[in-house]
This record gives C-alpha cells, structure tokens and sequence, in this order.
C-alpha cells in the first residue's frame, strides 16, 4: 500500500516537474504560476524516493514518515513562500541573516532545516530499520543462487 502511494507520489510530482518546463517553450514563455509545478514536484518526488527507500515489507515506522512527511512541508513550504514574497527587491532591501529575504528562505529553509529533524529520525530508527543478520544471510544466499 505504502509503495504504491510513494511511487503514484513519484510519478506525479515528476510529472508536474516536467510540466512546469514543458510550459516554458510556449510562446511568450512559461505562465507565472507554471513555477509552482517546480516548487512542490521536486520536493514531492524527494520526498516520494525517501518514503520508498524507507519502506520494509511494505511498511513505514512513524517516526521516519513523520519526518518525510514533516521534509515535504518544509521543502515545498520555503519554495511557496519564496514565490508569494514580493518579487521587487532591489539593493538597500530587507536582509535576513545577511541575505536578501527570498533567498534566505530557500537557503535556510532547504538546506538547513531538514538537518535538525532528519538525523534524528534516522538515530531513533536505526536498529529497527537496518538490516539485521539474518536479512543479510537471505541477501547473500538469493545472491549465490542467483549466479548459479
């Protein structure tokens, strides 16, 4: 059930990605609001390839889909707040920690936040998501098999 959501997740997020390009070549250019296809497909479809990664016998602990869920809101809500600030910001504007606010945003919103809850959430899970030695033992035989 779980896969099946995550990949359905995958393949529209990858297709509104694809889509906000494809407006690009109209003529005149791509629509203003084609940039949201951009701004939630790519953390959508990141955050589809981490719930399928994360995913054994098709299930999902609570605190890993919590924090994938948590990434997503993240993502797509620092790319949705970049594109509703006004556009106009010229020299003299409001800096947010010593960058302009729009890319502040995206910069500490995408590339900083994620570190404060992810690493957790892979901490607390690890012995119950990692592959354990009989996981191992099932691996490495399907493996002989497989070249005999």
């Amino acid at each position: 059930m779980i896969t099946r959501f995550a990949l359905a997740a995958f393949v529209t997020s990858c297709l509104a990605v694809a889509g906000a390009y494809a407006l690009a070549f109209l003529p005149g250019g791509a629509p203003v609001w084609s940039a949201w296809g951009v701004a939630v497909g790519g953390p959508g479809a990141l955050a589809a390839i981490m719930l399928l990664g994360a995913a054994r016998a098709g299930r999902v602990r609570l605190v890993v889909g919590a924090a994938i869920g948590l990434t997503f809101v993240v993502l797509a809500g620092a790319f949705a707040l970049a594109l509703l600030l006004p556009a106009a910001e010229g020299p003299g504007g409001p800096l947010w920690l010593g960058l302009p606010l729009r890319t502040a945003v995206v910069l500490y919103g995408v590339g900083i936040t994620p570190l404060f809850f992810l690493p957790v959430a892979y901490a607390v899970s690890f012995d119950a998501d990692t592959l354990t030695d009989a996981d191992l033992a099932r691996v490495r035989a399907a493996a002989v098999s497989r070249v005999a």
